[in-house]
């Protein structure tokens, strides 16, 4: 297994101040990781332990109930609804959380990771501590730090992480995730943001 070690960046970025809704980009990273399904799947696959979503990863329908087997399929105009609906979500948990101002492209990468990783997460990481000290320059080796699932380092998740750090420091949300699977192949890799 791979040491993680301490990965900061110079946080030079230049950028919008974020003004509390969802940006774009962060939209963008959701839907090009998740992707489409009009039928629920369960994201673990035939593995115990998974959750039931459907859409671009929603795990909750319309009604507020948990999405299950028996959920019906959803048109893509009703998994962007969803979607919107599932972002905001994540942005009002960044924006209570964060006790700093943020540029648009870090909200967007933190309201992508609190999407997949839930709230309570971002309330108990060591990357919330790292951003609300105003030491964002540690946030993407933080970030790199969360690819687990149930134990196991994924190179899935590390691709992720990957593309949320890089658009954390200024990379488009495209590019970000172009580069992500292109250049991750291995635990061990984690290119250059430049």
């Amino acid at each position: 297994m791979a040491t993680v070690q301490k990965i900061t960046v110079s946080s030079k970025t230049q950028g919008p101040a974020w003004n509390g809704a969802v940006p774009a980009a962060a939209t963008a990273v959701v839907k090009r990781i998740e992707g489409f399904f009009s039928a629920p799947y369960d994201d673990n696959g035939a593995l115990p332990g998974g959750t039931w979503t459907i859409g671009y990863g929603s795990i909750v329908d319309a009604n507020g109930h948990p999405v299950s087997p028996a959920t019906p399929p959803i048109t893509e105009a009703e998994a962007e609804k969803w979607l919107r609906r599932d972002m905001e979500g994540a942005a009002r948990d960044v924006k209570l959380r964060v006790k700093v101002a943020l540029l648009e492209c870090e909200a967007a990468a933190l309201i992508s990771w609190t999407y997949n990783l839930g709230a309570g997460s971002l309330g108990k990481s060591t990357l919330l501590a790292r951003i609300n000290a105003n030491h964002k320059a540690d946030v993407p080796g933080e970030m790199r730090k969360w690819i687990h699932h149930e134990g196991k380092p994924l190179v899935g998740l590390l691709r992720r992480r990957w593309a949320e750090a890089a658009i954390f420091v200024g990379l488009d949300a495209t590019n970000a995730c172009v580069r992500a699977w292109k250049e991750i192949d291995s635990l061990n890799d984690w290119p250059p943001f430049a």
